[in-house]
Parts: C-alpha cells; sequence; structure tokens
C-alpha cells in the first residue's frame, strides 16, 4: 500500500506539525492511523503545551519523573498545591490554566468559631464522611469541604494572582456547591432555594468589578427593603448538576487577565439563610469560546 499525503511524511514531521495545533486537536488526530498516534502521543508534541512552570506547580515532582510528556500534562488535573489550599490543572481543550481554590485557602465568614448563638456556623467534613450522610455528593478536588449550620448572614471571599492566570485570556468564577439533603425544596421557610446571593468578581483595587444578584432557583425571589433583586439567575438548582463532577455551580461574573498587569482577582460571596450549604470552593477557569 502506498501512502500519500501527511501519512507519507516521517513521524517526526507529523509530530512538528501536530505540536502547532491544540491538545485536544492532538488527542483528535491520534485516532486517524497508528501513525498518527504514535506523532500525537510523542513528548516533541507534548513537550510544547507542557510549560516548565507546570512542574513547579506539582507537590510531588518526582512521583511524576517516569511519566511521558502527555501523561505529565494530563496528571496536572487533581493536582493539590501551596498546602492543599489551591487545585491546578491545565483546560485539555485549550492549554490555560485553571484554579480551584479550597475551603481551607477561602475567607469564610464564622468558619473559625467553635460556636455561634450556641450553633456550630460551619462544619468540617471528610468527603467519605460526607458521603456516609448524602450518598449523591461526589468526590471533589479537595479531601475536605464545610457545611453551613447556621441561618444567618455570611460571606466568603477568594483570592488569586492574576499572574498565576494565563495571559490574554477571559475567565469565568464560579462557587463550587451542593445541597444538603435535609433541607425540602418546598420548604420556602428555609430561604436556601430562594434567597439572594450578591457576588463579586473584580481586581482588588478596581471597581470595575462586575456585581451581580444571581439566586439558587428560577421562580422565586425575595424583597428587601429597596424592592425585588433583579432576575439573574445562576444555576436551577431541581436536577440540574455538573456535567464534569455531579457539584452544583453558581458564576461570579467574568474577568479578562492581560498578563501585563499583576494583581490579584477578588471574588466574594455575600448571603443569608444558607443552611445546608456545602462549599467545595471557587473555581476559575477560561470562558468557554
Amino acid at each position: 500500500m502506498v501512502m500519500t499525503g501527511m501519512l507519507a511524511l516521517p513521524e517526526g514531521c507529523i509530530a512538528a506539525v501536530i505540536a502547532f495545533t491544540t491538545p485536544r486537536d492532538a488527542c483528535r488526530l491520534a485516532c486517524v492511523s497508528t501513525t498518527f498516534r504514535s506523532a500525537a502521543d510523542s513528548d516533541i508534541v507534548w513537550n510544547r503545551f507542557l510549560c516548565p512552570e507546570y512542574l513547579s506547580k506539582i507537590s510531588d515532582p518526582g512521583s511524576v519523573s517516569s511519566l511521558s510528556k502527555k501523561e505529565l500534562y494530563l496528571c496536572t488535573c487533581h493536582n493539590p498545591i501551596h498546602n492543599g489550599k489551591l487545585c491546578f490543572w491545565i483546560d485539555i481543550s485549550s492549554g490555560k490554566k485553571c484554579y480551584m481554590i479550597s475551603p481551607k485557602g477561602l475567607y469564610i465568614q464564622d468558619i473559625d468559631d467553635i460556636e455561634y448563638d450556641d450553633v456550630i456556623a460551619w462544619s468540617w467534613w471528610s468527603l467519605p464522611d460526607l458521603q456516609k450522610f448524602f450518598d449523591y455528593i461526589p468526590f471533589g478536588r479537595f479531601p475536605e469541604v464545610v457545611m453551613r449550620s447556621e441561618p444567618e448572614d455570611f460571606e466568603i471571599r477568594g483570592k488569586i494572582s492574576t499572574s498565576l492566570l494565563s495571559p490574554m485570556t477571559t475567565y469565568v468564577a464560579y462557587l463550587v456547591f451542593s445541597i444538603a439533603s435535609f433541607v425540602h425544596i418546598e420548604d420556602v421557610t428555609s430561604y436556601i432555594i430562594y434567597s439572594p446571593i450578591k457576588v463579586f468578581a473584580g481586581l482588588v483595587e478596581s471597581n470595575n468589578g462586575q456585581r451581580r444578584t444571581v439566586y439558587f432557583h428560577r421562580e422565586h425571589q425575595y424583597g428587601d427593603d429597596n424592592g425585588l433583586f433583579p432576575k439573574k439567575w445562576a444555576w436551577l438548582l431541581e436536577n440540574e448538576f455538573n456535567e464534569r463532577y455531579g457539584w452544583l455551580e453558581s458564576e461570579f461574573g467574568e474577568f479578562f487577565n492581560r498578563g501585563d498587569v499583576e494583581g490579584e482577582l477578588l471574588m466574594t460571596v455575600e448571603t443569608t439563610y444558607k443552611v445546608g450549604l456545602i462549599v467545595q470552593g471557587i473555581e476559575i477557569r477560561p470562558k468557554k469560546e
């Protein structure tokens, strides 16, 4: 059989061409033929996708020393760094950097209070222990999460240096959470589904960030002294789960990282009456085109 076109080229030439595509394209091209698979999986291709700085973010570099460049690229997912306060991974399609800030890396109001009006405001749970009570909760990126126990106002804040983000990239920040099953959707008095959540995403020293009010449910809203909050919905809670993990997520807003100005991206949540709210963290990932 006479090979024509790119199939007639040496494997090294095919790999050099694939290296100018994207990680997603490389994975797709690996399905074309055995020659393309060998070229697409080669270190020539994945070394171009894998920036040297990624190695410094791996908690235990020795554990990945025997991996190929492709395996090393893929293993950046679910990789806690900064003493477990941050999780870093690469978006497989774009090669852009993604992060999730764990509850230990967030400021969570009352998290250090042993008791708040004779009630523990927040409780720490390991995921295996939490799953014994709520078997619908999947595994996450961190071994521990927090659950709200007290129906009072509270705030969650997260910060990340813009130097950690990919330049010239629009990012979207999300609160990643779940709801304890003892909170019934029909029980309006719980307020967890229907009360508003004020969120913000922007640079610490800037007034140009996005401020919005979101809800966990589309069909209900509560008013305050100034009237009704605007109808900007984050997630319909009922049975609409994040496709990747089964966790729910609520969008803070967008942030364009130029890459030429170093600062801190701030994300805040202000809300009330969220008994049973289980927080996995705040995720920052590139906006889908």
